[in-house]
This record gives C-alpha cells, structure tokens and sequence, in this order.
C-alpha cells in the first residue's frame, strides 16, 4: 500500500491543501532522500524559495488564515522549522500564528532537541499542535542527528506532558529488540511507518521486519498509519527492469 502523506492530515483547500509553508531557505540537514531537491531542479519556484537564508514573507504567513477549526495541517513539510540554523524569532512568529488559528497543526523535525531549547526559553508548543519527529531508525545510518539524540530528546518532552508523533519514514534498518522499547518509552500518540518512494537506495528492512515492529508497536496500544509497505528495494529493482526493457542501460 502507498501514502505519500499522512492520511489523518485535511485535504480541502485548492490551494496550499493539507500543508502550510510559511518559511523559506535552504534546509541544512541535507537528506539523501530529500525530495525537495528534486523538486528545486523542476520549480524554479519552489527552488527560489527554498533557498538562501531562513526568511518569512507576509505573504506566505498570511496563508493560515485559510484553515478553519475542521483543518489538520502540516507545518512546513519542504524544511524543518526547528532546524538548529533557523532562528528562534522566526519560529516563535511562526508559532504564535498557528496558536491564533483554529485548526489542528503537526509539526515535524529531524532536530526535537529544538523544541526542548525553545521551552527553556519561554517559547512553548502550542496547544492546537501535536510535536513530531522523523526517526528513520534507532541506528545511524545517513542524518546528522544522531538517531539515539533524537530519540531521547522526544521522550523527554513527551515527559513534560507536550502530545508527541513519530515518523518512521522512510524507514531504516533497525534494531528489532530496541527500537520498538524506545517508541514505547516517548508514548507517542502514533507513529507513522512507511518505505521510501523516491528510489534512493537506502538501507532498507525487510518487509517482515517492519511488519513485526508494527505488530508490537500495536500490541503494546500506540496507533500506527501505514504508508508505502513494500518489499525492500522494490523500486529500485522495477526500475532497473524496466531500463532493461528499454534499452536504457
């Protein structure tokens, strides 16, 4: 099966759909599997904007107001608004605008430390938003952020009572009698568990192996939304098929 975004996320707006991307600039985690780069050399568009420094314009801010209290959005999905290069201002401005609007928000990053930092300055989470993290594994295999980093720093927010998600996308290879005791210990609200789409050949699990976390992950009463389940490297081996076929290789 195949999701390419979260499912739970509201799809009724022409415009700017589930999402709300108010930041601009150049994300500096510089993910291998990062589809915003594929997008930049297609958009010249989407290239100008996310490029250069972090920056907001009124214009994009001014988006939210299209969200009603029927609305689950996902702030800036094209970076990461809690990247440690993004200043706190900017965060903060975009913040108090998702705590102004009705609707329902999940936020995402591949550096929670952030929102720890934030909190010790007075800059809280607000209520209408649920804090998320991408942790492919519990074994580092391609981020800068170490996976166990990331790990403990969303079990100690959701320590402090702030509503946590976890996306486990695209997923790694992990450490079947670890990994799932770690998302057991953060108590998210759910995760969310799903293979690459974009063919980067990554270090993939077998399909049984994410089968039997997601069972334990079930059992043990967290919520799971199953995105793109596969047999590893599938993509990669149909494409590499098909080139065949066609005389491209």
């Amino acid at each position: 099966m195949s999701e390419r975004m979260f499912s739970f996320l509201s799809r009724n707006h022409k415009k700017t759909g589930d999402t709300y991307n108010p930041l601009g600039g150049e994300c500096q985690h510089k993910c291998q599997y990062c589809y915003v780069k594929t997008l930049k050399k297609m958009f010249p568009g989407v290239r100008e904007k996310y490029s250069g420094i972090p920056r907001i314009k009124d214009k994009w801010l001014n988006e939210i107001k299209q969200f009603t209290k029927d609305d689950y959005v996902f702030v800036c999905d094209m970076t990461d608004l809690f990247g440690y290069w993004v200043p706190t201002q900017l965060i903060q401005t975009i913040l108090d605008a998702v705590r102004k609007s009705p609707a329902k928000f999940l936020l995402l990053t591949k550096y929670p430390q952030r929102y720890l930092d934030l909190i010790s300055l007075g800059v809280h989470i607000p209520q209408n938003c649920i804090a998320g993290c991408t942790i492919e594994s519990d074994i580092d295999h391609l981020i800068t952020v170490p996976a166990k980093n990331r790990l403990q720093a969303m079990a100690d927010l959701s320590s402090m009572g702030y509503p946590v998600m976890l996306s486990i996308e695209p997923i790694m290879k992990f450490d079947l009698a670890r990994f799932p005791l770690w998302i057991a210990k953060i108590k998210p609200e759910f995760v969310a568990v799903g293979y690459d789409n974009y063919n980067n050949g990554l270090p993939e699990p077998e399909l049984k192996t994410t089968l039997h976390l997601i069972e334990l992950l079930e059992k043990s009463g967290i919520k799971v939304y199953r995105k793109t389940l596969r047999e590893k490297n599938d993509v990669q081996d149909c494409e590499k098929e098909e080139e065949a076929k066609t005389g491209l290789t």
